[in-house]
C-alpha cells in the first residue's frame, strides 16, 4: 500500500522549499508552475527555450523530493 501525505503536509512542504530557493529562474518557474502557466507561457515569459525549462524543472523536482515531498 502506498502511503500519500496529506495536503496540508506538502503545502508546508512546498511553501518552505519556494522560501529558500535561492536562484530567480528556479524561483520564477516554481511560482508560474503554481499559477497554472503553460510550459509554453513559461518559456514566452522569461524567454528560454523548453530544454532550459526541463532541467530546471528537474532540478526542482530533485530538490522536492530531498525537502521531503513524496508521490
Amino acid at each position: 500500500m502506498e502511503y500519500r501525505q496529506n495536503g496540508g503536509c506538502r503545502q508546508r512542504i512546498v511553501q518552505q522549499f519556494v522560501l529558500t530557493i535561492e536562484e530567480d529562474d528556479e524561483r520564477l518557474v516554481c511560482h508560474l508552475l503554481m499559477a497554472n502557466y503553460t510550459e509554453v507561457e513559461i518559456c514566452r515569459q522569461l524567454g528560454i527555450r523548453r530544454s532550459q525549462l526541463e532541467i530546471i524543472k528537474l532540478r526542482l523536482a530533485i530538490e522536492l523530493r530531498k525537502a521531503g515531498i513524496r508521490n
